[in-house]
């Protein structure tokens, strides 16, 4: 058992080394070129990597947290990656049994990661507050997606935002993993948790408002 978990361990932080370093090669390069797309392409199977190698780490050493962020993380990349084969939402496209598969798992780990940030808060425990926000995210992109399977989205570059939130965030979840193994900060360990997607977030949200601008112009 200990063997697997080291070869799991090996496993999830060599994903994590291929997707941080496409993952900028994805973010810096022209959107929609060959070099885009194959950066794209590996840095999904590293994030891959490391959502099999965190779901052995956490349940070899029961660590709840760790599984449930694992989920929270791999939606997030899942779905960046599968809006792209879901463009014509709005013009009445339905999703498949694999997208409404994605949603249930998905909705399982992160309803339970909002739950279990409220049970560390009430111990006093930091890491809740951060367990909140991404449980909270979690919760509002699931709605978002099912509102879309529904009702179709008015907006034609829908998935291009979709797909840029996304794998933003999934990006950011790989960063934010690289800072807290890589960071100690007594007491506040939990601010860790926070900072990189905080950050992170403000820079998305001002690129899709630029691109709306773009589209809005064109």
């Amino acid at each position: 058992m200990e063997k697997l978990l080291s070869l799991m361990l090996v496993v999830h932080i060599t994903g994590g080394v291929v997707a941080l370093l496409t993952g900028l090669v994805a973010i810096f390069s022209t959107k929609g070129s060959a070099t885009h797309r194959l950066a794209g392409k590996i840095y999904f199977i590293g994030m891959t990597a490391v959502f099999i190698g965190a779901i052995f780490t956490a349940l070899g050493h029961h660590r709840d947290f760790l599984l449930m962020v694992a989920f929270f993380s791999y939606y997030m990349t899942v779905r960046g990656y599968r809006v792209l084969f879901l463009k014509k939402l709005n013009e009445g496209q339905k999703p498949g049994l694999i997208d409404w598969v994605i949603i249930i798992v998905s909705a399982i780990f992160i309803f339970t990661l909002l739950g279990w940030g409220f049970w560390a808060l009430s111990f006093g425990a930091g890491i809740g507050i951060a367990a909140l926000l991404f449980g909270t995210l979690g919760s509002v992109l699931l709605f978002l997606d099912v509102k879309n399977f529904f009702k179709p989205p008015k907006e034609k570059m829908h998935w291009w935002y979709s797909h840029i939130g996304s794998m933003g965030g999934s990006y950011i979840s790989a960063v934010t993993a690289f800072v807290v193994v890589n960071v100690e900060l007594p007491v506040y360990n939990w601010v860790l948790w926070i900072l990189p997607g905080f950050i992170g977030g403000t820079i998305i949200t001002f690129t899709i408002k630029k691109y709306k601008r773009q589209f809005e112009k064109a």
